[in-house]
């Protein structure tokens, strides 16, 4: 799929609108899915580092406390990418 323009629309309303040129219909709803789908794993994976950090916090097993560090690290790695030294998601 090849995106051929993005325009980002701030309508008087307050809410940004963009707007995404592809090929074909086709290819604007299998996008939309991929967007949602992501925003959906990325919430997911906030979610379980938050819970690891919790228990983290509240464990004094250090097994436990390695193996859920251990997880945090691999799943900031999936949640930024490539880029580790930049971690939006605060631990």
């Amino acid at each position: 799929m090849k995106i051929t323009e993005i325009e980002i629309d701030d309508s008087q309303t307050g809410y940004y609108w963009i707007q995404i040129y592809v090929k074909n219909k086709k290819q604007a709803v299998s996008l939309k899915h991929q967007i949602f789908n992501d925003q959906e794993i990325r919430q997911r994976l906030e979610k379980t580092i938050s819970q690891s950090q919790n228990i983290i916090a509240n464990s004094s097993n250090k097994m436990e406390m390695s193996v859920h560090n251990f997880l945090i690290d691999k799943l900031l790695y999936i949640l930024e990418g490539n880029n580790k030294d930049e971690k939006s998601f605060p631990s």
